[in-house]
């Protein structure tokens, strides 16, 4: 009778074992956002109970953000049951993308807010946020035109991140170049092995 029991235990161990692990974690972390339509936004305290998957962006950028943004939604599209999945869109430009920049931008992709939401902040915030998760960005390329307006690129991280319903990421990739299955087929792992 003892047998049986010691099997289990075993299984246990061996599927705790074999969960991923903490690569940053924001369970105990607080940060005051705003989304595309400006409402305040405590995160990661907002998404709790939800698979979270994150990408940075900025809506200037010539290239790699856009792929990013078109990625993130053919992940959206590849969910069977996205009920418990949110996906977000983090600016490292806080002064250009203001919630009504981010809502255009979110139309252009035709974003559902259902599942969607973009966020900004203070530039202070933002980087809080962004050095927390070890994401880099710097302007580059700066000039200002004859009407006196500055125009820049940035250099910067290229990442999506998947958090787990407690505000911890377990999984981190390169966000314009990640095959949808693959975030699909790993949020499917943390549903398996949920709680943990």
């Amino acid at each position: 009778m003892l047998y049986p029991a010691l099997f289990c235990l075993t299984v246990v161990m061996i599927s705790c074992s074999n969960s991923p692990k903490v690569i940053h974690d924001l369970s105990d972390t607080n940060y005051n956002l705003v989304d595309q339509d400006s409402a305040a936004v405590n995160f990661p305290a907002n998404f709790e109970g939800k698979y979270v998957v994150m990408a940075f962006i900025y809506t200037h950028c010539p290239d790699i953000c856009n792929i990013t943004t078109a990625n993130l939604k053919n992940m959206s599209n590849q969910f069977e049951d996205k009920s418990d999945v949110h996906f977000l869109a983090i600016t490292f430009d806080p002064e250009r993308d203001t919630p009504s920049v981010l809502n255009d931008y979110m139309q252009t992709f035709t974003l559902d807010a259902q599942y969607f939401t973009m966020l900004t902040g203070t530039p202070t915030e933002i980087d809080s946020v962004l050095s927390r998760l070890d994401i880099e960005a710097k302007k580059s390329f700066t000039k200002t035109n004859a009407q006196g307006e500055k125009t820049y690129f940035m250099n910067h991280t290229d990442r999506v991140s998947v958090m787990d319903p407690q505000g911890r990421v377990r999984f981190e990739y390169p966000g314009s170049r990640v095959p949808p299955e693959h975030v699909v087929e790993d949020v499917n792992k943390l549903r398996s092995w949920w709680p943990f």
